[in-house]
């Protein structure tokens, strides 16, 4: 009688049967490793707040990368099994698999705990092409993990193998995968119900895990009349700022060592709304012009972002706008207005736009004694009114103790001329309708208005240095003449025109003049910025011995030391400004690169990836480590 053999289909299938058994464990146990791996990104976090939140965070951890790994399996091992019968060959693709996807989850757990975003496709690219990036990031650790992993891989395999012979039952198996399918399907569910809710202490963990795209009901719930959209969109508005200002402030870095000159001057910051950079020509401001060649000027000032209130907090803080929420949360003024009132100066603010504003009230200003809070300054008034308020005040004050004082005039943002002023720029729009401006008709006319607004402001500087030399203070006052932001007009034919609408140089370069007793005039014309501001005064103005970057990201602006780049922009766009061109990210780790000239597209571009790590460290430094 002859033996039985197996037919070659049913040895195939028992192969396949046995690969795919093997697979489960395989998959099981990598897991596991990913889970332990994946937990950097829970220590890169701070810990929730609440009981509920602290639960989330288990359930989704624990139900997302079973879930990725489970795809990972039906999307590899599974189909090769079918291609790759025979089990050693199998399970050796497969070790080299997972090393791969376990070595890519490390490097994103790295990168997560720099800029506190996963892997994207620009990142991607830069960390194959910049050797820069291995450095900085210190890669290091992978000649040691990788072959690790490897090894780890070869004894999973091995007893994964050795488990599937032994065909045990599906008890264990069934358990396992209904507890990471329940823990799956419930960390969306909860996600939903705190989505609607608006509930902080889970919704901000929506970015924590890479590939994570927690679940969301609004449409259904709105569409059953369940969910007010108008009311979530301003509540999430506000939760959003919450969960930005979360992190507490390490501010400054040291404690203040400070030296009190003998003779204090006075400190008189001035700044025009909307004044770009180009307007500093004798043929549009003669009198700032020749003032600027007369002073210290700085040819290449940028301003902290493209808005009024995010630039104001760069110039007074010396920091970027990113770390307004955080200062506000915790009441945190300025070093520089805190220094001035320790050192008893006299302190004034006078705003054509009004004091009543929040970056006035809830940051610059929210801890100054003396500045006023009468009706008259609070709420927006002209140019003229401003400049005569802060002439009344200075008439008052005596020599006895120094003064700081701030005046913001706001002419050629509003381009509100007065009806009796004629500029020499002729013809001007005259429409009041604001839409008329923008017609190709209208454009030269527009810009006329333009610098007709600017003449006037320059006219009133002139009246202000007057003002100064008639009272006998020009001798004794340090005078900082710039600009929130510059104005276009469609110069970069994106159909920008004013400002907060992109960050070419139009918008951002603007004039930079001090006025400091006893220096020489000098033209500097290295890159500068708001930042660099508030170090210049506290050091060489008020005696701070600090290191600048102990509590600033500027640098004092009469010292040697120059800027590579530039760091711009607010708490939603990252900018960084170099000599040739411009970089601008968002906090998704979305990459634009601009020319700077003319601010063009380039295509194909890459970041500087130096700079880019010394940004996303220079936005999370004065924060506490978590």
């Amino acid at each position: 009688m002859a033996l039985l053999r197996p037919q070659p289909g049913a040895f195939y299938r028992d192969q396949v049967s046995r690969l795919i058994s093997w697979g489960h464990w395989f998959t099981f146990f990598n897991i596991l490793l990913a889970l332990g791996i994946s937990s950097r990104y829970i220590l890169a976090n701070p810990w929730p707040e609440t009981q509920l939140g602290v639960s989330y965070l288990i359930l989704s951890w624990l139900g997302h990368f079973s879930f990725v790994g489970f795809i990972t399996y039906l999307l590899t091992l599974f189909p090769l099994s079918f291609v790759i019968p025979n089990q050693k060959l199998m399970r050796n693709c497969s070790v080299v698999i997972a090393v791969l996807v376990l070595s890519v989850l490390l490097v994103d757990t790295q990168i997560y705990h720099v800029f506190k975003f996963h892997i994207n496709p620009t990142v991607w690219e830069l960390l194959l092409k910049e050797a820069q990036s291995k450095a900085e990031l210190n890669w290091n650790f992978l000649f040691i993990v990788i072959p690790v992993l490897f090894l780890l891989e070869l004894v999973i395999s091995n007893y994964a193998w050795k488990m599937q012979l032994r065909r045990r039952k599906k008890t264990w198996g069934t358990a396992i995968s209904t507890v990471l399918v329940s823990c799956f399907l419930l960390s969306h569910i909860t996600y939903m119900a705190a989505d609607a809710k608006l509930y902080e202490p889970i919704i901000s963990q929506r970015a924590n895990f890479p590939l994570s795209y927690p679940m969301t009901a609004r449409s259904f719930l709105s569409k059953h009349g369940w969910l007010d959209m108008e009311q979530y969109k301003s509540k999430a508005a506000k939760v959003a700022e919450l969960e930005h200002s979360k992190q507490r402030l390490n501010y400054p870095l040291k404690p203040l060592q400070v030296t009190e000159p003998e003779q204090k001057l006075n400190i008189l910051l001035v700044v025009v709304s909307g004044l770009r950079a180009d307007m500093l020509k004798p043929d549009v401001m003669p009198f700032l012009s020749d003032f600027a060649a007369k002073n210290q000027q700085f040819s290449q000032h940028m301003a902290g972002d493209n808005e009024h209130a995010g630039s104001l907090f760069s110039l007074f803080y010396g920091l970027p706008e990113a770390y307004r929420s955080n200062f506000d949360a915790e009441g945190v003024s300025p070093l520089l207005i805190d220094e001035l009132q320790r050192q008893e100066y006299l302190l004034s603010a006078f705003s054509s736009n009004g004091l009543n504003q929040a970056i006035y009230k809830k940051s610059i200003f929210q801890n100054a004694r003396q500045i006023s809070r009468r009706k008259s300054e609070l709420t927006p008034h002209s140019d003229q009114q401003t400049f005569s308020a802060w002439q009344n005040w200075l008439g008052r004050q005596n020599q006895e103790r120094p003064w700081f004082s701030y005046l913001n005039i706001a002419m050629p943002a509003t381009l509100a001329l007065p009806s009796d002023y004629q500029g020499p720029f002729q013809p001007e729009l005259t429409d009041s309708n604001p839409f008329a401006a923008f017609t190709p008709e209208n454009h030269d006319k527009f810009i006329n208005r333009y610098k007709n607004a600017v003449r006037y402001s320059d006219e009133q500087l002139r009246q202000l240095v007057t003002t100064l030399q008639e009272r006998q203070q020009a001798e004794n006052t340090i005078l900082i003449i710039t600009a929130d932001r510059g104005l276009e007009f469609n110069e970069t034919n994106t159909n920008s025109w004013g400002s907060g609408s992109n960050y070419s140089t139009y918008q951002m370069q603007v004039p930079f003049i001090i006025s400091w007793p006893g220096k020489t005039a000098h033209r500097w014309d290295k890159l500068t910025t708001h930042y660099d501001l508030a170090p210049t005064l506290l050091h060489d103005a008020l005696g701070l011995e600090n290191e600048d970057k102990t509590y600033s990201s500027g640098s004092n602006l009469f010292a040697n030391q120059q800027h590579d780049w530039l760091l711009l922009g607010n708490r939603q766009h990252y900018v960084i400004y170099e000599p040739n061109s411009i970089t601008e990210f968002n906090r998704q780790g979305d990459f634009s690169v601009y020319t700077r000239k003319n601010y063009q597209l380039v295509d194909d571009a890459r970041p500087n990836m130096a700079a880019l790590l010394q940004v996303m460290n220079e936005l999370t430094r004065f924060k506490d480590a978590q």
